[in-house]
């Protein structure tokens, strides 16, 4: 017995700490505690035997709790737990452990009274051990009995909320329990009527003048006038723009961007601009483009150059063509210095562009000797790119002798 007052005022510890932290709640949650009387002389006529003290079985300890959610004004879901050991004269049975849960509905007819009569229906779950190979005498020849310990049950009563304050206040109700049994039909049902404190989990005020029940409307009333007040007239930023009608409250804005600022004067707020601490132009969300090449100074390679967007906004590079002495293939120091250069546009202004090197030589000589000496002079400048850091793949090398009559050069051109 002492294990289940304990969990029943852990339980309801629990179910306390949870909804009283809910403030909006609304008087939505109930709690009812108490203890249960149990009386089991109903036998058709539900009222027999009703007020004799020895049909009745009380338990003076804590032996119900109830949880309730009002979905309606009217209307408010329960879920009832009761435990106890309990005497039942009827089938000479003492110190019987009770267990009896349900759930059902209440119905209240005036809520929000100080005195808040409500009608509840429900069902639910009934054990008890004792009725087992026992047997219950109503003459000579008419005896009943069960062999379950197990039974569904419908309960139906009234009851009594006394608020004594706007959250808590006193509980008493009667139920009649019809327990469906088919070997001992009516002999099973019984009365529970409980006593108790009731509590109550939202922000409501007693009007003790009327004894109701009532929401404090006329400060809630109050406080929401002075908040729309304050926001009807209230300028957080002080950019002359009312808060409620402007589009950032917190920053200093113009009117004609409903209170936005425009940081970098370009005639395009913000909230809206891409780069807004630079002046842009608003084909580009306000990035600029210095060099008036159609491509915003971020998305091009070369802002300050006129280019191409194939370049990703650089122009276009022609490189220095390399020449050579009559007959010969080496480098000059003055062509190392070119390629140098050279290397270093190939790596850092177009990492991602493939070349030729086209050979050439003078018509000097015999076609099959200039084909040769052609591609030497382009290898031996693809040798000098690869040394200085060029990757090769990026590079195809080309011998064309005396094609196009350009003479003892090599061209480095950009494959398209």
């Amino acid at each position: 017995m002492k294990n289940v007052n304990f969990f029943i005022v852990a339980l309801f510890t629990f179910f306390s700490s949870v909804f009283s932290q809910t403030q909006d709640s609304k008087e939505k949650w109930f709690v009812r505690i108490g203890a249960h009387d149990i009386n089991y002389y109903p036998i058709r006529s539900p009222f027999k035997g009703f007020f004799l003290k020895r049909n009745n079985s009380f338990n003076p300890v804590i032996s119900s709790i109830e949880l309730e959610h009002n979905i309606k004004k009217h209307i408010g879901l329960y879920l009832d737990a009761s435990f106890g050991m309990v005497n039942n004269p009827r089938w000479k049975v003492e110190d019987n452990f009770f267990i009896k849960l349900s759930n059902g509905i209440n119905l209240y007819v005036f809520p929000h009274y100080k005195l808040d009569p409500y009608l509840r229906l429900g069902g639910g779950y009934h054990k008890s051990n004792n009725y087992i190979n026992r047997e219950l005498g109503i003459s000579d020849s008419k005896y009943f009995k069960t062999n379950k310990k197990n039974f569904f049950l419908l309960d139906g009563g009234l009851g009594l909320n006394l608020w004594l304050v706007s959250n808590f206040g006193i509980n008493v109700q009667s139920t009649y329990n019809h327990v469906f049994a088919k070997q001992s039909r009516d002999y099973l049902n019984f009365w529970k009527h409980n006593v108790g404190l009731i509590f109550r989990f939202g922000n409501l005020k007693i009007d003790h003048d009327h004894k109701i029940v009532v929401e404090n409307n006329k400060e809630k009333e109050k406080e929401e006038k002075e908040v729309e007040q304050k926001i009807c007239c209230e300028d957080s930023d002080n950019d002359g723009i009312l808060d409620k009608e402007d589009l950032c409250p917190n920053q200093f804005g113009l009117n004609k961007f409903k209170g936005c600022p425009d940081t970098d004067s370009d005639n395009i707020p913000d909230h809206e601009d891409k780069c807004p601490n630079q002046f842009g132009l608003k084909k580009f969300n306000g990035c600029p483009d210095t060099d008036s090449d159609n491509i915003p100074d971020h998305e091009d390679k070369c802002p300050n150059q006129f280019g191409k967007k194939e370049n990703k906004g650089c122009p276009d590079i022609v490189f220095h063509p390399i020449l050579f002495d009559g007959g010969k293939f080496s480098l000059s120091t003055r062509s190392l210095i070119i390629i140098n250069r050279i290397a270093k546009i190939m790596i850092n202004r177009i990492p991602n562009s493939k070349f030729y090197i086209n050979g050439y030589a003078d018509p000097h000589g015999k076609l099959y000797f200039n084909k040769i000496l052609s591609f030497k002079r382009a290898r031996s400048v693809f040798y000098a790119l690869v040394s200085k850091g060029v990757n090769p793949s990026r590079i195809e090398v080309r011998g064309l002798g005396v094609e196009k009559k350009k003479g003892r050069r090599v061209e480095i051109i950009i494959r398209k």
